[in-house]
């Protein structure tokens, strides 16, 4: 299954000569957004493998707030793409940990190379987070937590709700979790859905559907997404073997 990219670019004509180099290189280009929250309804109702964000994109959000959105709700990794940008600019998108820079005007090389070396990098960091055991001794405070979240993977889990049940803020609980657990609340309880799609999926006469559904995905594609970017193989293949 090919690798599907979002475009996010206000310059029509740079857009579209992205989308032919990806295309003619085997990668899906599943949307081009124009604007920051355009793009952030694409990207929940596609789930791309990767997004390439013009930094300094029009409209109400650039391109680094549409990228911090982006990770507090999501594992996908980002490239900017970039010809200029202010101290400012590049500090705050640094802070984002974009899996890289491609300069404009580019060359093709630079382009393929950028996104295939990203999407490798990402899917690395998935699996080594994947297998990653918590070890402080402060995990005990987080336990409540992980048990709600193993008895409720069908079911709709914000980040601000596992925040509030346990009295943090937000940010506060996901610098905690993250520093605990070793991934982002989001990442885990991704991990935790798609270790529970291995064991359904054992269950032939389930549909990939029916196991997307009780696994908490809203959708086999993206069901399908996560469980490739953490495994390497999609769930039929892995039903398969």
């Amino acid at each position: 299954m090919a690798t599907k990219v979002l475009i996010v670019e206000d310059e029509r004509l740079v857009a579209q000569h992205i989308a032919q180099l990806l295309k003619n290189n085997g990668y899906e280009v599943c949307a081009i957004a124009s604007q920051g929250d355009g793009a952030l309804k694409k990207i929940a109702e596609l789930y791309p493998d990767l997004v390439l964000l013009d930094i300094r994109i029009k409209g109400e959000i650039d391109g680094v707030e549409v990228a911090e959105r982006i990770k507090s709700l999501y594992s996908i990794p980002i490239v900017y793409l970039t010809a200029f940008s202010d101290g400012e600019t590049l500090e705050r998108a640094q802070k984002t940990n974009p899996q890289g820079y491609v300069i404009k005007p580019f060359r093709r090389e630079q382009l393929l190379s950028t996104v295939a070396i990203a999407i490798a990098n990402h899917q690395k960091q998935e699996k080594s987070a994947a297998t990653s055991l918590p070890m402080s001794a402060n995990h005990y405070r987080l336990q409540p937590t992980l048990d709600y979240i193993q008895n409720h993977l069908d079911q709709g889990i914000t980040v601000e709700f596992l925040a509030g049940a346990i009295g943090m803020s937000t940010a506060y609980f996901c610098r905690f979790f993250q520093k605990e657990i070793g991934c982002s609340p989001y990442q885990f309880i991704i991990q935790q859905r798609v270790e529970r799609a291995k064991e359904l999926l054992l269950e032939r006469h389930l549909p990939i559907s029916e196991v997307a559904l009780r696994c908490g995905f809203s959708s086999h594609s993206q069901l399908n997404h996560h469980f490739r970017n953490l495994l390497g193989i999609t769930p039929k293949e892995y039903r398969s073997r």
